[in-house]
């Protein structure tokens, strides 16, 4: 493998669960790698109940039980899920030793610890830094500028989230596979015991509301709208309207979407830089990680001359596409039975 050419073997752009995942999984195979996140603090973001089957990749990334434990809030053996009426506990799963238990955790907090664990790894992790254009040669992608000074590689990794930083980059279009969805968040203090025990997901035609305990005192909301309704800055929902909310709320695209392409030779897209589906299918973060150790693995057999640069972005493509339209296929399932369409 020459490396003399590159100031880099790999460019991580952005510092989210994929991007620091691409990062430990490519120092684990003895890759240079250079990470640039455009934010100087982590922020809260959507998405904090993770599935435990997040647990034994988080432990292959050299993030151990104890370190979970301390960004974890909350621990749940499933969620309640009352869609169009129908009420069911939903267990995670279980095994012989019994139920599987999901992490409740607070997001900027887990992002940060695995943005400390790609540093550590050997990743040299540039942040606050901005990336504002790309590197050419032969029309094939060798670097960014980033902080303003150029940075060669032999591959560059878009993690960069819901901005598709390298799609715009590149001219790429996203197929739209839902109507638009906006997902409004927030945070309030006190006591809610009916929503100590475990989540809380509520459906109907209008559209649906996630209610949880993310640690003891706090409770995080999440509510899309189905129907076009204008969700006001101090809404919240009925059971916790007596608390005191942490400012007003906030929102996130979360329109399914998946990039035209998600590699090619000299780049790959991971975490919601390649695709994006709103929070009801419930393992966004963990397919995020495992996006990032997929293009890992492809870049080093590339890189070790074990795999061809146009048959690894296929393989991932592949991939990539598979999952993205299993998901969305249950998911317009879930929505079919709240009577609404268009999703799929």
């Amino acid at each position: 493998m020459a490396t003399g050419r590159y100031d880099t073997d790999v460019v991580i752009v952005g510092g989210g669960p994929a991007g620091s995942a691409a990062a430990i999984a490519c120092t684990a195979r003895a890759l240079r790698v250079r990470l640039f996140e455009r934010e100087g603090f982590t922020r809260e973001r959507p998405g904090e109940t993770l599935h435990p089957g997040i647990e034994p990749v988080l432990e292959q990334l050299g993030i151990g039980s104890a370190r979970l434990a301390s960004v974890t809030g909350a621990r749940y053996e499933g969620i309640w899920i009352d869609w169009n009426g129908a009420r069911r506990f939903e267990l995670f799963g279980q095994d012989v030793q019994g139920a599987w238990r999901g992490f409740q955790v607070q997001r900027s907090a887990f992002d940060a610890m695995l943005l400390a664990r790609a540093a550590e790894a050997g990743a040299l992790v540039r942040q606050p830094c901005a990336v504002s254009g790309l590197l050419m040669r032969d029309g094939v992608v060798r670097g960014v500028v980033a902080g303003g000074e150029p940075v060669t590689a032999h591959v560059v990794v878009d993690a960069s989230g819901c901005t598709q930083w390298l799609r715009r980059q590149l001219g790429i279009d996203a197929a739209s596979r839902s109507p638009q969805l906006i997902a409004r968040y927030g945070y309030a203090n006190g006591t809610c015991p009916q929503r100590d025990a475990a989540p809380q997901m509520n459906g109907d035609a209008s559209g649906w509301i996630w209610t949880a305990m993310i640690r003891p005192g706090t409770y995080q909301w999440t509510r899309v709208s189905l129907n076009g309704e204008k969700v006001s800055a101090d809404w919240m929902p009925d059971e916790l309207r007596h608390l005191a909310p942490q400012g007003p709320s906030r929102g996130a695209d979360v329109t399914w979407r998946i990039a035209g392409d998600v590699a090619r030779p000299g780049w790959f897209m991971v975490g919601d830089a390649a695709a994006v589906l709103d929070p009801t299918s419930s393992h966004g973060v963990l397919k995020a990680i495992l996006s990032g150790v997929t293009a890992a693995h492809l870049i080093a057999a590339v890189l070790a001359d074990k795999a061809s640069a146009d048959d690894a972005a296929h393989a991932y493509h592949d991939w990539l596409e598979d999952w993205f339209n299993t998901d969305a296929a249950q998911l317009a399932h879930f929505y079919r039975e709240l009577g609404v369409s268009g999703f799929g």
